[in-house]
């Protein structure tokens, strides 16, 4: 009977494993998620930028236009109010870098918010799944074994 328990206990160990490296991943893809989402909002910035007339300053208040968060919109202007307009002066680096903090508090709070209130995760959303499906594609791609053989 000991053994049958002791074995128990391994599978539950396993299981944890299992929940600790799914953990993991979603973890890794967030942060990725939210990477892409900062180089799509530098893209945005650059191409305002490049109009005759327009400033950094003035770049940054459109790049920070968020209609395609809907209910969300709010939560991310205030972040990027806050965190990466005044950042309007500073080298392209760390504007860059301030531009992926103003994203990352915003995620954050989006997901949090969506979770109190009842609303579909942000890992359930279009612009998430679809990062995911273009960033899994590269891999695969990219690995000649098609990601056989990998834990």
């Amino acid at each position: 009977m000991a053994n049958q328990g002791e074995a128990a206990a391994g599978q539950g160990r396993g299981r944890r494993r299992k929940r600790a490296k799914d953990r993991h991943f979603m973890d890794a893809a967030l942060d990725a998620f939210i990477r892409d989402q900062a180089l799509r909002l530098w893209r945005d910035f650059e191409v305002y930028r490049a109009r005759p007339d327009t400033d950094r300053a003035a770049a940054l208040a459109e790049t920070g236009f968020f209609a395609d968060r809907l209910a969300y919109a709010d939560l991310w202007t205030k972040h990027w109010a806050v965190t990466a307009q005044p950042a309007a002066g500073l080298p392209e680096g760390e504007l860059y870098g301030r531009m992926e903090e103003a994203v990352r508090a915003a995620v954050l709070e989006e997901r949090e918010v969506r979770q109190r209130g009842g609303d579909r995760p942000l890992e359930d959303l279009e612009d998430f799944n679809e990062f995911m499906r273009r960033t899994l594609n590269k891999l695969l791609a990219d690995d000649p074994a098609g990601g056989e053989g990998r834990t």
